[in-house]
């Protein structure tokens, strides 16, 4: 079925869900109707609630009773910093709802036999109220009781107690503040006490070690007889030896060194060659007078050679005489080498003597050295333990000063005034959430219904959900009252079967035209014959979607007949006054016999009647027979179309055998109350027999009610009414 242009499908929005609502309307103003009545009564029934407030100051320091020079307290109440000032009054408030502090409200004013702030006063019976005491934590009614509210940008803190006694919620706010404040004094005294003990036991061990270490060191100055002054002294005068001893072993090392390399000189030259370049032999003066007269004797046998031949007497005077001196040099120059020798040896002795004097020189320099470092140690480690003495002795006597001094941080500014007033029950405020409670209660209820409502409401389900094509609808009879009735719709009782035949130009008849229209057009090559009528279940209307079709068929002057195939419930005879006595079963009995005495003609032009007849034991058998086969053969050649008023098709198999014997089926789905599962099985069954589901029909629409005619509603609001407000239109034929 095509949708007109002009009327676009309506908006699910906000309208939607107030037509659900609305829809649901009872169920909504119950639900807020008890809502407020329990609201009423449960707040008659509370017990009424006092609030007291104690205005308490918890400052970020204590008053400073010792100079900062002191040093730092023990356990500092409060702090001076400001990165942590969040999390200390955050840990306050912890504190003052902890149930240490409630423990110390409840054993001073002795709550645990106060039957009263316990609750169970009501109790008459003795051994069950002893039970209910046993069960009932003060502690935890104290604490449940009390509220901390700080006050913003300041050091300020209400502290609230509710109780039904007025009185006894003011002794306990103040109670509670004052609790807050010891358990925070005695705290810092507890663990400044303990700092002070600790600290006693540390100063006499520290005195102890320092006595220790001074007896250490005056042992170790014995042992080695030194003196804090002549240490200083030795180890300068070491130093002066040491540096001397160094010198005079370096000089003598330069002299045996020059020795050893002269006499290496000498070792290796031979006599004339030392008599030229060594040193020692030329400053000798015997060496350098023999060397003068060598020197004259060879010039004198240079002359003489000039004269004389080398045999010549004179010239051997003169070799004697060279002989002579040479030997003289030789043995002054041996001397020479001898006297180098002995003191090339003398200078290694004396070297060796003054290395062994520089290393002792040394080892004593280390020795002391040693003593000393021992000695600052030992002198380093008593006055460390002298220091640490010192200072412990002084936090000491601070700690002992700091656990006198009751200074504390935290003070009571107002104390809590008894209340004139009651806090809670608040019967407007209850009744005011109670409202909106309703609202949105009764609206989520209603949605929470429609949503768990499965049944099939609109096209739109059909098309999507189901997968069936929508062949149009049919309205819900009703009779018409006021000012919305007119002379086209029924004003007095109706007859749902009947109200099409009766009423023809109503808006439920033009509703049936419009899907006989649909059907027409659905397959156009190939015109439906035989069209089988059914439903998932009993009692959706497709008795009376059967008449009212081909009806509407009939009076476009197609030869119609209408046949009623439930076996089991027949009802067609019933919408048209007929008997029931013969039809179709005693046509399929008897296949020839003649059709005038089984079918009955209607009041409607065109369209006759073929009843069920009596009902058989075997239905299903019966429709399934070749004689039922040959009887639909035989009505084919005299009407145009056969419509199949046939049983549900998910109760017997009836209309599975009855498909197939038509060209299509039609399903017809009350709206509101059949299911989309029921209807979604049904389209299964047929489809699984190979019967062509031609579409849907949905049955009853209340168009009056948006929840299920939402889809239809503008439409039949503007076509609707078409035959009732034309003037020309004809009139409606009178009932039979």
């Amino acid at each position: 079925m095509t949708n007109d242009a002009s009327n676009p499908e309506p908006w699910l929005g906000l309208g939607h869900y107030l037509q659900i609502v609305w829809k649901h309307k009872v169920l909504v103003l119950v639900f807020g109707a008890l809502v407020i009545s329990a609201t009423v009564i449960f707040t008659r029934q509370q017990p009424r609630i006092y609030e007291a407030v104690t205005q308490l100051v918890i400052d970020q320091s204590a008053p400073q009773y010792l100079p900062n020079s002191a040093g730092q307290e023990v356990v500092a109440l409060g702090t001076a910093n400001n990165w942590n000032t969040r999390e200390y009054f955050e840990t306050q408030y912890r504190i003052l709802k902890s149930r240490m502090v409630s423990a110390m409200v409840v054993e001073r004013l002795d709550l645990g036999h106060d039957l009263d702030f316990l609750g169970i006063t009501k109790i008459e019976d003795p051994a069950e109220r002893a039970r209910a005491r046993e069960r009932v934590d003060p502690i935890q009614a104290l604490t449940s009781r009390l509220v901390i509210e700080p006050i913003e940008e300041s050091n300020i803190v209400l502290v609230k107690v509710r109780d039904e006694n007025p009185e006894r919620a003011a002794r306990l706010a103040d109670a509670v503040c004052n609790a807050y404040g010891d358990a925070n004094l005695d705290r810092k005294i507890s663990f400044t006490g303990e700092a002070a003990k600790w600290l006693n036991t540390q100063v006499e061990q520290g005195k102890k070690e320092v006595e220790a270490a001074e007896d250490a060191l005056l042992k170790f100055k014995q042992q080695n007889s030194i003196m804090t002054a002549s240490l200083g002294d030795k180890q300068n005068q070491l130093g002066v030896r040491e540096q001397d001893a160094d010198r005079v072993l370096r000089e003598a090392r330069v002299e045996s060194a020059r020795l050893a390399s002269v006499l290496e000189q000498v070792r290796k030259l031979d006599p004339m060659q030392v008599q030229t370049s060594v040193e020692e032999v030329l400053a000798n003066g015997l060496v350098q007078r023999l060397k003068e007269q060598l020197v004259a004797l060879q010039n004198e046998r240079s002359d003489l050679l000039q004269r004389y031949l080398e045999s010549h007497p004179d010239v051997k005077t003169a070799d004697e005489k060279i002989a002579r001196i040479r030997h003289n040099l030789e043995l002054e120059v041996k001397g020479i080498q001898q006297s180098l020798e002995r003191k090339y040896q003398s200078a290694v002795s004396t070297e060796q003597k003054l290395a062994a004097e520089a290393a002792a020189v040394g080892r004593e320099m280390q020795g002391l050295t040693a003593v000393e470092l021992e000695y600052k140690r030992l002198e380093a480690a008593v006055q460390g333990k002298k220091d640490l003495y010192g200072q412990l002795a002084l936090r000491l006597k601070e700690a002992q000063l700091q656990a006198e001094a009751r200074a504390n941080n935290v003070r009571i500014l107002d104390a809590a005034l008894v209340p004139d007033r009651p806090v809670s029950p608040r019967l407007a405020l209850n009744l005011s959430v109670a409202l909106v409670l309703a609202l949105f209660g009764g609206i989520g209820l209603a949605l929470l219904v429609e949503s768990l409502d499965s049944s099939v409401k609109n096209q739109d389900q059909l098309e999507k959900e189901l997968g069936l094509t929508f062949l149009g609808m049919v309205p819900k009879i009703k009779q018409q009252r006021g000012k919305k009735a007119n002379r086209f719709e029924a004003s007095g009782p109706v007859d749902p079967d009947r109200y099409v035949l009766e009423y023809p130009h109503s808006t439920a008849a033009e509703c049936v035209r419009t899907v006989r229209t649909n059907l027409l057009f659905m397959t156009p090559g190939r015109p439906l014959r035989k069209l089988l009528v059914t439903s998932a279940g009993p009692r959706e209307g497709k008795t009376s979607t059967s008449v009212n079709v081909a009806a509407s068929m009939a009076t476009s002057g197609t030869k119609v007949l209408l046949i009623d195939t439930d076996l089991r419930r027949p009802r067609i005879h019933k919408v048209f006054d007929m008997t029931n006595d013969r039809g179709l079963s005693n046509l399929v009995l008897e296949p020839e016999k003649p059709l005038d005495q089984v079918v009955q003609i209607s009041d409607v032009e065109n369209l006759d009647i073929l009843c069920s007849g009596p009902i058989p034991p075997n239905p299903a058998e019966l429709l399934h027979s070749p004689s039922f086969n040959r009887v639909m053969e035989r009505l084919l050649e005299r009407y145009d179309r056969i419509i199949l008023d046939s049983p549900p098709v998910c109760v017997v198999t009836d209309a599975l055998i009855l498909g197939n014997q038509c060209d299509g089926a039609i399903i017809v789905v009350r709206a509101g109350e059949t299911s989309r599962e029921m209807v979604r099985k049904a389209k299964r069954l047929l489809e699984d027999v190979k019967i062509t589901v031609l579409g849907a029909l949905l049955n009853n629409v209340d168009v009056s009610r948006r929840a299920y005619g939402q889809y239809y509603h503008p439409y039949y609001r503007k076509h609707g009414t078409y035959y009732a407000e034309d003037p020309r239109a004809p009139e409606p034929t009178k009932p039979a």
